[in-house]
């Protein structure tokens, strides 16, 4: 319901003031790199009819880091349109995800979660005249769930492919707040899972939100009107 609210007002700014903008040259679009650093925020919930008992519903990624491109190409002075995409690790407690049958004798020390995810959106300038330009953004888009690898003390690293049975796909939104000077971009950025993400028996699933650091740097430029 935030984010719906939030996407709802974000929309109606960058209208009003996309239509104020004033008759300067617009700058050309860019392509650039970015790296990201944060904590993804996880909640586990089950069917009614599931016992869980004392297991952990809500829990938190030790780390989450990604890199990976973006595409901006500026409408006016104040609004742009964007495009990312890239790779995510995740870092979580061992089985805190999901907790698999077992012997007594298993023990995980390591569990990382391996990602690709990718948005559109759109950026609005509050000083487009500055140098150092604040903006804010809101973006739609989603991420890939692709493998989870966990270390066992005796077997080492085991990867597992189907992740547990989850959905692999799910649909995400974000909003961002940060500063502009030249080609280098920093920024922070809050992401919100749009729905749960269910295992193929439909008696779990998880959601998630996470908070991040992003740096970018354009590296390629088209010519400006």
């Amino acid at each position: 319901m935030y984010m719906k609210k939030y996407f709802t007002i974000l929309a109606a700014a960058l209208v009003s003031l996309s239509f104020s903008a004033k008759a300067q040259k617009v700058a050309g679009w860019e392509i650039g790199i970015q790296g990201e650093f944060g904590r993804d925020w996880y909640h586990k919930s089950y069917a009614p009819e599931v016992i869980y008992g004392d297991e952990i519903l809500n829990f938190s990624s030790n780390r989450s880091w990604g890199a990976g491109f973006y595409f901006e190409k500026p409408l006016n002075t104040r609004l742009s349109l964007l495009a990312q995409g890239g790779y995510a690790q995740k870092k979580i407690h061992p089985q805190l995800f999901y907790y698999p049958s077992q012997t007594a004798a298993q023990s995980y020390t390591r569990e990382l979660h391996h990602r690709v995810e990718a948005d559109a959106g759109m950026r609005l300038y509050l000083n487009p005249e500055s140098r150092l330009k604040f903006f804010v953004e809101g973006k739609l888009g989603g991420n890939i769930f692709l493998s989870i690898v966990q270390h066992e003390t005796t077997y080492g690293d085991i990867v597992v492919k189907d992740v547990f049975g989850f959905q692999r796909v799910a649909p995400v939104a974000s909003a961002s707040a940060g500063l502009k000077w030249s080609r280098l971009t920093i920024s922070a950025e809050y992401r919100d899972d749009l729905m749960v993400s269910k295992r193929s028996d439909e008696m779990s699933g998880v959601a998630g939100k996470g908070l991040f650091g992003k740096v970018g740097f354009a590296f390629l430029g088209g010519k400006g009107r």
